[in-house]
């Protein structure tokens, strides 16, 4: 019988969402273990998790700073006893039995990389445009991203440590090196659909009220300098329509060129002319 995943959810400042992420997963009777690291929070955050009576709530870290994602997940990947695991973000909401879904497929076949739910807005999947980028292995269809987002994934812990990469921000795997050794990325389809309360569009976003976006915003919404709620929305709904709609060979060209250009000085503002004037539709493409 296989081991239970294990699960990390890194936070800081967001209890109106960690009230509801947690009650959620929780809620979830798959069998899972669960390590949360809190980055300093000041808000009742710390509190909230620390009143949790749950088996599944194997390990706690408080932090006495904000460490961001690249500690935490060292901690974890060096703290994590299973053959699978994964991350999920404190303002996901995510389908039941998700877990169940995607680890059976990670041990299954080798080929596969990260697997992980959609988190854009259902209206924002078109199957039939999506089709050119759908594949199938070991009898699972999925539709292959050149990386996945790290809000609510799993896979194997032997990969995710060979691709490790040192970042502050960001998820601290190597994604585009994944896909260039042949491992496929993405979300199991049918999809599995959970639900981003941060995206500007979301009923439950509790931080774009006054329409702007400030510095407790979404990771990507501050890396790319948005700082009107609805343009992040457009953004959103652009980047999961780009995934469908860009074949998957020229999203890994667009990144080797990425890679030449940042090379040097003046390659890396050549690279932001060309996606600017000559490909204006991927400008703000996150490219890990």
């Amino acid at each position: 019988m296989s081991q239970p995943v294990d699960l990390l959810l890194i936070t800081w400042n967001r209890r109106e969402y960690v009230e509801k992420t947690l009650p959620n997963l929780l809620a979830d009777p798959s069998d899972f273990r669960l390590y949360c690291w809190d980055n300093a929070s000041t808000d009742g955050t710390a509190d909230l998790i620390a009143s949790i009576n749950d088996p599944r709530l194997v390990k706690c870290h408080f932090n006495k700073e904000n460490a961001v994602q690249y500690q935490p997940c060292l901690w974890f990947f060096e703290t994590a006893t299973s053959d699978v695991i994964g991350k999920i973000d404190d303002d996901i909401l995510l389908p039941e039995g998700w877990t169940e879904r995607i680890a059976p497929m990670i041990r299954k076949e080798p080929k596969f990389g990260m697997l992980g739910c959609w988190i854009f807005m259902p209206e924002d999947w078109n199957e039939t445009l999506a089709q050119q980028n759908i594949v199938e292995l070991s009898g699972e269809r999925v539709f292959r991203c050149m990386g996945i987002q790290g809000q609510s994934f799993l896979g194997r812990r032997d990969y995710l440590i060979r691709y490790q990469k040192k970042t502050r921000h960001g998820l601290p795997v190597y994604r585009y090196a994944m896909s260039v050794d042949g491992l496929v990325s993405g979300y199991p389809v049918p999809l599995l659909y959970a639900h981003n309360m941060d995206d500007p569009r979301s009923p439950m976003n509790v931080k774009t009220k006054s329409g702007r976006l400030g510095p407790d915003s979404a990771l990507s919404a501050r890396n790319l300098k948005f700082d009107s709620a609805e343009a992040f929305g457009q953004w959103i709904a652009a980047d999961a329509l780009r995934r469908q709609t860009v074949p998957f060979d020229r999203q890994m060209q667009i990144k080797l060129t990425q890679l030449q250009c940042n090379k040097t000085r003046l390659g890396k503002i050549i690279f932001k002319l060309w996606k600017r004037f000559c490909h204006s539709k991927i400008k703000h493409w996150i490219l890990d």
